[in-house]
């Protein structure tokens, strides 16, 4: 332990008696390390942020669907009963008949994208209702003239959110009703309206499919998909489930033509693509982290070529190559383990204010930073490694001649 704690003293004392190329050389590394941790921190935040809005968007259901091209079956309301009966578990099953149409309040008429569903489409969002409530299997059976709408739509429509009760014209296809507003969703998430911006604007209207049947002569009796609602927990065993059982019930064993995911298939695909996408940014920024390394390596070379008579006295009096080749390793490990040091700091510095400008939540793990010490040390023992063995090796006599 002596020996090591000189050859640290003497490192040491070599960095501080060369202030300015002490600083210049650990720029580099400061510079790699603080992009490195920077990166895998807005990396970590804007996984986290992704992930949690896609499961806002929608992150309670599972979609069930039948390829017309395969098959000639079609789903029923006697399929969603089924699974409602044998999935006890599931918050409920829905079909989605979506089209395009118009809307006119008070104010104007909006182009809308109007959907026809069942009462357990209220999970399909997690934007709950704020005003009135959603329409329950009653209205859905009577096949009442009732919506639900998004309350940013209804300020649009109405120009106010207090429009519980008022009635909105809804045209399909030339075709005209009128329906009354009875509740309100919650206005969509930030990662919602990023896919959304720069795209026409479209109110979103939710009626119930029996209406939209009667009034604009929809067939829903037979339909090619159907939603299925759950807690994220048990959704993606549920939707197998569901999976199974509509494919026994109509004879699609071997055919391909069912097909089912959830938002957690997406979720996970995301998160691959998401992971590439930091593992590029990371090996970019790891680039910085060589390129101080070389700088490192230039410094330790000019510093063997300073010190060269110093190298011969040492070993004239005794020391030993391994003891010469410690020393500079330690001189190399110590600058680049110093400029990690402040990189981390810096790093860290940086990764909250970028997150906080962009509003995603500051993840900063103790692996990267464990990490970014332990490799900015590799970094300089790697690029010291030259240095020191020439250092090493230098004969006492040729070393004092010059």
């Amino acid at each position: 332990m002596g020996k090591f704690g000189e050859y640290f003293k003497s490192a040491i004392k070599q960095i501080i008696g060369n202030g300015y190329r002490t600083a210049m050389t650990m720029l580099g590394i400061v510079i790699g390390i603080a992009a490195v941790i920077a990166v895998v921190s807005l990396g970590n935040g804007m996984s986290e942020f992704v992930q949690s809005e896609l499961n806002g968007i929608a992150g309670n259901y599972g979609q069930i669907s039948i390829d017309s091209s395969k098959t000639s079956e079609t789903f029923g309301l006697d399929d969603i009963e089924l699974l409602e009966e044998q999935l006890p578990d599931i918050k409920g099953v829905s079909p989605d008949f979506m089209t395009y149409g118009k809307v006119k309040g008070r104010r104007e008429t909006f182009e809308a994208q109007i959907t026809g569903v069942a009462p357990a489409y209220r999970y399909a969002m997690s934007n709950d209702i704020v005003k009135g409530q959603y329409f329950n299997k009653q209205q859905l059976d009577s096949n009442q003239k009732v919506c639900v709408m998004l309350r940013d739509d209804a300020k649009k429509i109405f120009g106010t959110e207090d429009c519980i009760g008022m009635e909105l014209e809804m045209t399909i296809w030339g075709k005209t009703a009128t329906y009354t507003v009875i509740g309100l969703r919650d206005s969509m998430n930030r990662l919602y309206e990023f896919i959304m911006e720069g795209q026409d604007y479209y109110a979103t209207i939710e009626i119930p499919y029996t209406s939209m049947g009667v009034d604009y002569d929809f067939n829903v009796d037979t339909f090619y998909s159907m939603m299925l609602f759950a807690d994220q927990s048990i959704l993606t065993e549920n939707i197998d489930k569901a999976r199974d059982i509509l494919t026994n019930r109509h004879g699609l064993r071997g055919t391909k033509a069912l097909t089912a995911y959830s938002m957690a298939d997406i979720s996970e695909q995301l998160d691959q693509i998401l992971g590439y996408a930091r593992t590029f940014l990371l090996l970019v920024s790891v680039i910085s982290l060589v390129v101080g390394g070389i700088g490192v390596m230039n410094i330790m070379l000019v510093s063997v070529t300073e010190r060269t008579r110093e190298i011969g006295i040492r070993k004239s009096i005794g020391a030993s190559t391994g003891a010469i080749l410690t020393q500079f390793l330690a001189e190399a490990a110590i600058l680049t383990l110093l400029g990690g040091i402040v990189g981390i700091f810096l790093g860290m510095g940086m990764a909250y204010i970028i997150c906080t400008l962009i509003g995603f939540k500051v993840i900063i793990t103790p692996t990267s930073v464990i990490g970014a010490a332990f490799f900015s040390v590799l970094i300089g023992l790697f690029f010291g490694i030259y240095p020191a063995r020439k250092a090493a090796k230098m004969k006492p006599i040729d070393a004092l001649r010059l």
